[in-house]
């Protein structure tokens, strides 16, 4: 019987932060509604509000890769939580056009900056081995986080859309003080040694055609994925179900996360983490693609729980192989790069799900979502040999380096 791995301080440290953070993580899915009822935008100008709160999050992963290999994990981690809280506080307050605009691509590059530090951290504390079921406890702490904040941000919106301002920046400033009082220093990492050339960075990670790979595989599920939110509402609506039964769809999502994933986590992150995942996307795809035949709400439920459980099955493997995958003076960059993959298919997913939808109907949109999640894990089973490998060799530069195997 295999026995939980041993969980370091540092990590214990992020899981705790990520979760204070999560849980108070309120502005960002009111903001359309803060901008319209409170601040009298159109919904076409609140639409360009959050345009700028985009750019800004593309922004955001980039740079916090880049600080995160060039300070340090630590530094980047409170420096960007601290600026995130500043720049909330400034959104609240904020009353001109421009200055809103300012505020919330402020707010966008701020607020997921600490991402890519926060998972290096964790790629530089945690065997390679245990890494999967690390990333897949934060993936947990997220949801859960999620879960709480939506719950009560309703709530509090009612008593003032100041609240959620205040709470969101000082979680995010909670999480900083966490990170300060709990890591001292950085732990102990692999540097780019300067006799070897030139230093590894974004020109390395965008070389590097097997990471190239894996990217094009998470944004073509992204893309898919997030038809959640886009088209899903749509289908549900259309299907004559009130707008309250897509509430009850996405609490489906929350609630199986929470409550299955603490139970699965152990299994799932001890397989291999390429097959895991393709067979993971492909129980996603088959549950987009049941959504074709969804007329009431329990079946929409019904394909709800199976791609749930896909998605449970692919957490934390995918974050693991991207730091596999990294040169370990690099890795913040490959991280952050990860993170734009999300981003840009954010962009795109808008573009070509409900045009699908509305032009060549819902079985289309739903077998090309199926069509993608099945792409997304061929790409992962063509890479496999090769992290593997270079999980392997990265493994022992570490312990050659810094004296033990992160």
């Amino acid at each position: 019987m295999t026995t939980r791995p041993s969980l370091p301080r540092e990590f214990k440290v992020v899981f705790i932060g990520t979760l204070v953070n999560r849980a108070g993580t309120f502005v960002e899915p009111f903001l359309i509604l803060y901008l319209t009822t409170q601040r009298g935008f159109s919904p076409s100008g609140a639409g360009l509000i959050l345009a700028a709160y985009g750019v800004g999050a593309l922004a955001s992963a980039v740079t916090g890769g880049w600080l995160a290999d060039m300070v340090g994990r630590r530094t980047t981690l409170a420096l960007s939580l601290f600026s995130s809280a500043a720049s909330l506080v400034a959104l609240g307050s904020a009353r001109g056009v421009t200055e809103i605009a300012v505020a919330s691509l402020l707010v966008g590059l701020f607020g997921d900056m600490y991402r890519p530090a926060s998972q290096a951290l964790i790629a530089d504390v945690i065997r390679p081995d245990q890494r999967p079921y690390a990333f897949a406890l934060i993936f947990w702490a997220v949801n859960l986080g999620f879960s709480v904040a939506a719950i009560s941000a309703g709530f509090l919106a009612e008593h003032g859309y100041w609240l959620l301002f205040a709470i969101d920046a000082a979680t995010c400033a909670a999480y900083a003080v966490v990170v300060l009082v709990g890591i001292r220093r950085d732990p102990p990492r692999v540097v780019h040694d300067p006799a070897d050339g030139a230093a590894p960075g974004f020109r390395t990670a965008l070389q590097d055609r097997t990471f190239l790979i894996l990217l094009g595989c998470w944004m073509a599920q992204a893309i898919a994925y997030f038809q959640v939110s886009l088209t899903l509402p749509l289908a549900v609506t259309d299907a004559g179900l009130p707008t309250s039964a897509y509430g009850i769809i996405a609490a489906t999502n929350g609630i199986v996360i929470v409550t299955v994933q603490p139970f699965a986590i152990r299994w799932t992150t001890r397989l291999d983490p390429s097959r895991t995942i393709a067979v993971s996307l492909l129980i996603t795809g088959i549950g987009f693609w049941l959504n074709t035949f969804a007329r009431s709400l329990p079946a929409f439920i019904a394909a709800t729980m199976i791609w749930t459980i896909g998605e449970i099955g692919v957490s934390g493997h995918a974050s693991a192989i991207v730091a596999d995958l990294a040169d370990p003076a690099a890795r913040g960059r490959y991280l952050g790069l990860f993170g734009v993959s999300f981003g840009v298919a954010n962009l795109i997913a808008p573009l070509v799900g409900p045009r699908t939808y509305e032009h060549l109907g819902a079985a289309w949109l739903w077998t090309g979502c199926l069509l993608l999640f099945v792409l997304a894990a061929l790409g992962n089973l063509a890479i496999r040999s090769t992290v593997i490998a270079r999980r392997d060799e990265h493994a022992m530069l570490a312990a050659a380096t810094t004296g033990h195997t992160p």
